[in-house]
């Protein structure tokens, strides 16, 4: 893993678990059988050391009972920064009413309007976070870009436009 760059903070966890418990959408990504991936978006609750969710039957269910990885993220943009944070574990099917009760999903609302009968308990493995503070975004090391990228506003607050490269010599313009 390569060191930060200054412009990003590594969040400790602690902070990680504060910035899930005010959260209630994410994204869930679970490997398919054959190996790829694939990525749902999902209502959850954040326990004290665990995510909880509702399903229904399909490819998501199918997945966390054939006990394969997943990975959870949620991202902001808040107070002129962004953050992201993920947690990657494994998923397991609840099965009884204690459980249930305990998860705190019993007044999670879904998006859908379909019935999410399965609740479903992430244990991390590994949560990490990372802000970024927008004002500081500079271009890439060796890029031909300076300033904003197209299309940002300026201090001024209009548009900037899009600047003008000439080609590369030997290459196409692209």
């Amino acid at each position: 893993m390569h060191a930060p760059s200054p412009e990003m903070e590594v969040l400790e966890v602690a902070e990680c678990w504060r910035l899930l418990r005010i959260g209630h959408l994410g994204r869930i990504a679970v490997v398919e059988p054959d190996g790829s991936p694939d990525l749902f978006p999902v209502n959850y609750v954040a326990g004290a050391d665990a995510l909880f969710l509702r399903t229904a039957p399909g490819a998501k269910l199918d997945a966390f009972a054939a006990g394969r990885p997943v990975a959870f993220e949620i991202d902001r943009e808040n107070h002129g920064d962004v953050w992201s944070v993920v947690v990657r574990g494994r998923a397991r099917i609840l099965d009884t009413d204690a459980e249930v009760e305990a998860s705190g999903v019993r007044g999670l609302r879904s998006a859908g309007s379909w019935v999410k009968n399965e609740v479903v308990r992430v244990d991390p493995d590994r949560v990490t976070g990372r802000r970024f503070p927008r004002a500081t975004r500079n271009p890439v090391p060796g890029s031909r870009s300076a300033g904003p990228p197209a299309g940002h506003a300026g201090h001024d607050g209009k548009p900037k436009p899009i600047p003008h490269l000439p080609p590369r010599p030997g290459g196409s313009a692209v």
